[in-house]
Formats: C-alpha cells, sequence, structure tokens
C-alpha cells in the first residue's frame, strides 16, 4: 500500500510539474502584430564578444582560401593555362 501511495504521489508531482511548466497560450492583439510587423522599430545590433579561441583563431586560413590565391604552387593537381591557337598552313 505504501508503495501504491509512493508511486501515486511520483505520478502526481510529476504531472503538476509538467503543467506548471509547460508554455501558455499566448494569443497576441492585433495591434501588437501590426506594432511589430510595421518595421518602425529599432534594430539592435548584437555585441561581438572576443574569446581566447576566437583571438587564436583570428588570424588562421583555411586551407582553401590559400589554395585559392595560388599559395599551393606545384601541389596543385592540374595547372590551367591558355591553349595554343591552331596554326594556320598558308
Amino acid at each position: 500500500m505504501v508503495l501504491f501511495l509512493k508511486i501515486l504521489g511520483g505520478l502526481l508531482a510529476l504531472g503538476i510539474g509538467l503543467y506548471m511548466g509547460s508554455a501558455g497560450l499566448y494569443r497576441p492583439d492585433p495591434e501588437e502584430i501590426d506594432k511589430a510587423l510595421s518595421g518602425e522599430g529599432h534594430t539592435k545590433k548584437t555585441k561581438e564578444h572576443v574569446t581566447l579561441l576566437g583571438w587564436l583563431r583570428q588570424n588562421q586560413e583555411r586551407a582553401s582560401h590559400s589554395r585559392r590565391r595560388g599559395r599551393g604552387g606545384s601541389s596543385r593537381m592540374f595547372d590551367l593555362i591558355a591553349p595554343n591557337p591552331p596554326k594556320k598552313d598558308d
């Protein structure tokens, strides 16, 4: 009997916790929707935070960027060269 009451109390506590923790129904007023969609509000720019990892990585480049700039040199698999124009037999 005691075990049954403990299980029942646990389920009741879980149900109350889920009910109280759930989001309520929110229905905005039409005026509030119009105000949000009007575009008259001030947009706030997010603040840029400097972190240790970001500071360490700021000077690193990706390998694709260095290859595009031509630092790869002979490590390229192929070279792009213009073809020779055909010779005329005049």
